[in-house]
Formats: structure tokens, sequence, C-alpha cells
């Protein structure tokens, strides 16, 4: 029963918190972690709501009696009350890039990817290692439009349908993602005479499904999903560069009419005793007057990555 409660833990805290002991620089001990900044929530709300979900497991951590009973090669109790023992301090940051440069310069100590981004950046740079996977973490991506463009959202969203059921999604998903060279492929758009323009703003900040090559042209699984709903609404589709923070301000200025991407980590399971409410708010990445696409990709896998030195 010990062990079964302790994976259940396990499957609940891993969701939130990196593995301890991994470059553990400031004084109390502490970590600092990077993460790309989520909408409709501050910093410090983020950070409020991770401190309480430690409080709230605290308690349920094994006793040095219950510890005694482990088996040796049974690791769990101890990584969990590890969880507990270290604090994590939080920072968003507005692009990949920014967070990449703030690791490098050792402002901060890790940094939380979807599993094929830190994937990406290893496979392309020798510089990066995993520290830990972040399993049984459902979360997926949509498109952002305006409130009031329901017409525009119902197309993307037939789209998307069409290409769930006739395999087109998993065929580019197999194509630009989980078979991905170091650098994704350039994506060429159909152009339509005289059609309606759709402005789409992308970040370049989740390689590979949204890249932006060194000369300035995105690629990628998300530039081929835009490509193939272009074709399918025969409109032309134009991409215009934004950081990760500055998605909703392009919609809001009609700088852009489709904003990729909006995550949604909403569907974190906890066991009954530990109160997750707080963190489930803080880990929707929305804004009131934005409206989403259906999901057209999902992981469940995020990875801890960390200076291989």
């Amino acid at each position: 029963m010990r062990k079964m409660f302790a994976l259940l833990m396990l499957i609940a805290i891993v969701a939130i918190f990196p593995a301890s002991g991994f470059a553990m620089s400031k004084k109390d001990g502490s970590v600092r972690s990077g993460v790309l900044t989520y909408l409709g929530t501050t910093e410090a709300e983020f950070q409020a709501a991770l401190d309480d979900l430690r409080k709230a497991v605290a308690p349920l951590i094994p006793t040095d009696e219950e510890r005694d009973s482990w088996e040796q090669e049974d690791r769990l109790e101890g990584f969990i009350s590890s969880l507990v023992e270290t604090r994590r301090e939080v920072s968003f940051f507005d692009s990949l890039l920014a967070m990449q440069m703030a690791l490098r310069s050792k402002r901060i100590d890790e940094i939380v990817l979807p599993e094929c981004t830190g994937l990406y950046l290893i496979n392309s740079n020798n510089n990066y290692d995993v520290l830990f996977s972040l399993n049984l973490m459902p979360s997926s991506i949509s498109f952002g439009f305006r409130r009031n463009d329901t017409a525009l959202k119902k197309e993307f969203d037939g789209a998307i349908a069409a290409m769930k059921k006739d395999g087109t999604l998993s065929r580019l998903e197999s194509q630009y993602i989980s078979g991905a060279a170091s650098e994704p492929a350039q994506v060429k758009f159909q152009e339509f005479k005289g059609a309606k323009v759709i402005k789409v703003a992308v970040t370049g900040d989740l390689p590979p499904i949204d890249f932006i090559a060194s000369d300035g042209t995105p690629a990628g699984y998300n530039t081929a999903i835009l490509s193939e709903i272009g074709k399918r609404l025969k409109k032309n589709v134009r991409l215009i560069s934004v950081d990760a923070g500055g998605r909703s301000a392009a919609l809001a200025s009609q700088r852009a009419d489709v904003v990729f991407w909006y995550r949604n980590s909403g569907d974190l399971k906890l066991p009954a005793k530990v109160n997750s409410k707080g963190m489930r708010n803080v880990m929707k990445d929305n804004l009131d007057g934005v409206i989403l696409s259906s999901p057209y990709y999902e992981w469940d896998t995020d990875l801890i990555i960390g200076r291989a030195n």
C-alpha cells in the first residue's frame, strides 16, 4: 500500500516539480526554474500556487518509521520528499531565446519545455542535458482568435477535424515532430488569387512545433499545419513573428487574426487529499477576449533541461 500511495504521489507531484538535487545555486537551497510565459496569470500568482501545493503535499510525506520499511531499490519516497524539501522559484520568459540566455548565464538553473522541444534543443546543442521527465501532465496547443471572430474559428475547427479524420495531422506530426531532423524543413504556401488574407502570428519558441529559421523564415510542424489549412479554406496565410509573451497583444492590436499557440494544462490530476485548484488555474494559458480552436497537438510529458557541465 505504501508503494502504491507513493506512486500516486509521484504521478501527482511530478507534473509540477522538477527533480531536486540539480544546480541548487542559491544559498537557501532553492532551485530557479524558467518557463515560457503563461498568459492570464502573473509570475507571482504562479509562484503562490506552487508554494501552496508544496504545503498541501508536505503532510503526506512518509514518516521516518515508514522510510525504514522501504526497499533500497525503491527510490520513490526519497524523490517525493526532495520535491517538498526543495523550493522552486519560477521565472516567466517571453521567449525561448531569453530563457536559454538566462540558463547560460546561470541566472536560472533549469528550464521546463514540452518533450519534443527539449529533445530538439538537446539534439541540436550538446550544451544541454535532460535533468528529469515530467510525466502524466496532459497538455495541448490550439490557435487563438479574437472573441468576435467565431466564423474564422469555425473554419479552422472544421479544417482541423478534417485533417484528424483523413490522417493529415498524424502524417505531419510524424514528419515534423517525431521524425524531425535537427532543423525542420521550410514549407511552401499555396497562393489563391483574390482570396482573403489571414495573418497568423507564430513565435518560434517551441521548435520543432513552432520554428523560425536563422534567416527569419517560419518552418516546422505548425507552419505545415497552417499551409494545409490555407489550402483547405482556399485562403492566403501570411505569417508574422511575435514573442510568446506578445501573443495576445498581436491579436488585440489586429496585427494578427490568429495566434499560435495557446497551451492548456488544466487537466492535471492529483489525489483527492491534495487541493490543486490554484495550480490548475494558473496553468491555463489564455486570456479573456480570446477564443480557442480545437487542439491540434497534444502531449503528456515535459522535460526539465539543464546545462551540461
